[in-house]
């Protein structure tokens, strides 16, 4: 390949004379302009560094103007939602808790006093930080309250509907009460004795009810008087008994709902006529059930079954 013959025009000869391109001509020359090349470059970067440095600093404080302004809007907008999760605290202690009648659920205090314009930009992260971590917990706490207070509510609905409150007879087949709580006159041996529940008089085959939800937990037909009779634990500590019935309308484990028929008026075991012996038991002890029909009479009719109850002299078992 041939090389490339460059000439040079020399006045003193007035002729074009060859020059001779060798390595160390081209060197020179590229290390010549180079030089030059890094020379302006230089010139332009000191001329130019000023411009670009003020450009950078307000670019940066820009966006640190934009990140304090928007670290403001963060922090009120926590402000706001603590607020609100004090609130719901107040409303959980002060009306969910008092009708469940239990303790108040006490809450961490949140600190809200949080300023950009006495903290530095490392600071501004551990505060937000900080914050977040505390509602967060907050949070938690809250959510475990609301937890307990559904369960709460779940129970107290079914204790509500367990209690025993209404008339076993129906009102339509009720004829009258003929024996309260206390102690009456024994209608076999004619002495005082202890009658530890209600008589409801009521025609053979009158329908019985159930006073309040729960399980049969016995029924069968007792020697020691009560005749054919049923027991129904509806939990939290009450039970309910029924006795003297003519027949069964249940069986020992079935849950039964309030209202549910669960057997009919009769006369069986140490009884005189037909009637429902009606008893109610808190804890073991029994207790007397006029107190107990808050859901199925008027005041008047239970001003008119105690005055009954109290008048009856003598019981039908």
């Amino acid at each position: 390949m041939s090389k490339r013959v460059k000439y040079k025009y020399n006045p003193e000869t007035l002729q074009y004379e060859k020059i001779d391109l060798n390595l160390k001509t081209l060197m020179l020359k590229a290390l010549k302009y180079g030089l030059v090349g890094l020379l302006l470059a230089g010139i332009i970067v000191a001329i130019s560094y000023p411009f670009i440095k003020e450009y950078s600093s307000r670019k940066a404080q820009k966006e640190i103007t934009f990140l304090e302004s928007n670290f403001e809007a963060v922090n009120t907008e926590m402000d706001t939602l603590i607020q609100v999760l004090e609130g719901l605290q107040q409303t959980d202690n002060d009306l969910y808790r008092v009708i469940f009648s239990v303790e108040p659920f006490e809450l961490e205090k949140i600190k809200r006093n949080t300023s950009t314009s006495k903290k530095d930009h490392t600071e501004y992260v551990f505060a937000i930080q900080d914050k977040l971590s505390q509602v967060r917990r907050r949070l938690v706490a809250q959510s475990k309250s609301f937890d307990e207070l559904i369960q709460l509510a779940v129970n107290k609905e079914k204790m509500l509907n367990s209690i025993p409150s209404i008339l076993p007879i129906a009102d339509k087949d009720l004829t009258r009460l003929s024996s309260g709580f206390g102690y009456r006159i024994d209608p076999i041996y004619g002495v005082p004795k202890m009658h530890a529940g209600l008589d409801f008089t009521s025609p053979t085959g009158s329908p019985i009810h159930a006073s309040g939800d729960g399980i049969v937990e016995k029924m069968e037909y007792s020697k020691g008087g009560y005749g054919n009779e049923i027991v129904i634990n509806h939990g939290f500590g009450y039970k309910s008994h029924y006795a003297h019935m003519s027949k069964f309308n249940s069986k020992v484990g079935k849950k039964v709902k309030r209202g549910e028929i669960i057997g009919y008026v009769g006369s069986t075991g140490k009884s005189t006529a037909p009637h429902l012996h009606y008893e109610i038991i808190k804890n073991g002890n029994k207790i007397d059930p006029i107190n107990f029909f808050f859901n199925d009479i008027t005041p008047e009719q239970y001003e008119q079954m105690i005055e009954k109850s109290l008048n009856s002299g003598a019981s039908l078992d």
